[in-house]
């Protein structure tokens, strides 16, 4: 029998007929308990209307309940979806989050930092290059920290991300078993390990089709529209222009596409473009982009999961998280003219 006050855990250990510990469990670490039992425990949790008591908690374990994510910036609709995803993970698991967003500027990430060093937050996770502009090394060194999608080499804390190389190389092998054989590349920025890796994945699978890398049709990039704008406007003033693009990200690709619309270049009849992500945009554009689709909101979740791991202290921490990409053919490529 439920008590008539407030629902207690071991009221819904009773309803989901488990042992109190295995319901504590459920709640509060469910990657630790089978799938069935999380279910069933969360169920009966939600008929009784069992709320977790998020101070009591912290007084017991000592931990403040928070994870502090870092973000850089708040005009890139890649990081949305990642956001939902670490969201969802964080109230599954009884946790709030604090989003930082730091501009790359070295003051507010300082200070975001400091709520590590007054223990305001239990572990950090750090988006994309969402602390750029500091030294790893003036991160408090006892705090659980995963970064995600720059898995940087070398580092020695927790990363999730996709295979940058063996996506990008899917997507040049796209392009070229559709007959293209001047593929050009803009890249990412020259700080970012991804875009390196891309620009290995996009080199590799052209040289496994014979064909040597061109410099001149690999432009740096900034991952922005006007990048990609810029390149275009560089490549098809050559005197051979290729025929078809790779961008580093959708919105480099989309700038590409914006640019051939404005110059009369119809795409995919004159070039195809690949982009890299899969924002929401993707879809929109004229012709839809054929892009690499990184499971954004799975990476939030995995990066909960990660995090979570390292504060628990388990031993079996996998600390290179490496999710499945996808390409999606849409409408931005096609056979080269005159094939």
């Amino acid at each position: 029998m439920i008590s008539p006050n407030r629902p207690r855990l071991v009221d819904v250990a009773r309803l989901a007929g488990v042992s109190t510990a295995t319901a504590s469990r459920a709640l509060s670490n469910p990657d630790v308990v089978a799938e069935d039992t999380r279910k069933a425990v969360q169920s009966a949790a939600a008929s009784c209307g069992y709320k977790i008591n998020l101070v009591a908690r912290s007084l017991r374990t000592h931990r403040s309940q928070t994870l502090l994510v870092l973000v850089p910036g708040i005009d890139n609709n890649f990081y949305p979806e990642i956001i939902s995803g670490l969201e969802t993970g964080a109230l599954e698991r009884g946790y709030s989050m604090i989003l930082g967003f730091t501009g790359k500027d070295e003051a507010r990430e300082q200070a975001y930092l400091e709520l590590l060093n007054a223990r305001r937050a239990d572990g950090l996770i750090v988006v994309d290059d969402g602390l750029r502009s500091l030294n790893p090394q003036m991160l408090p060194p006892d705090v659980p920290t995963v970064h995600l999608l720059e898995a940087k080499s070398g580092r020695k804390t927790a990363a999730v991300h996709i295979d940058d190389e063996a996506a990008a190389f899917m997507a040049t092998r796209h392009l070229l078993d559709l007959g293209h054989r001047r593929i050009a590349h803009v890249s990412g920025r020259p700080s970012s390990e991804a875009a390196s890796r891309r620009c290995t994945g996009y080199q590799r699978a052209l040289a496994t089709a014979g064909i040597c890398a061109d410099p001149g049709l690999v432009l740096g990039g900034s991952y922005d529209l006007c990048a990609g704008y810029e390149a275009a406007a560089s490549l098809l003033a050559l005197t051979d222009p290729p025929t078809a693009v790779f961008c580093a990200n959708d919105s480099t690709a989309i700038g590409v596409l914006r640019h051939c619309k404005e110059q009369g270049r119809r795409v995919p009849q004159t070039m195809s473009v690949v982009g890299f992500d899969d924002v929401s945009d993707a879809a929109l554009t004229d012709p839809p982009l054929t892009t690499i689709r990184q499971p954004r909101h799975q990476i939030g979740l995995s990066a909960i999961g990660a995090v979570m791991d390292i504060i628990d202290g388990r031993k079996d921490v996998v600390r290179d998280v490496i999710l499945p990409h996808e390409l999606v053919v849409r409408q931005s490529t096609a056979p080269p003219p005159h094939s």
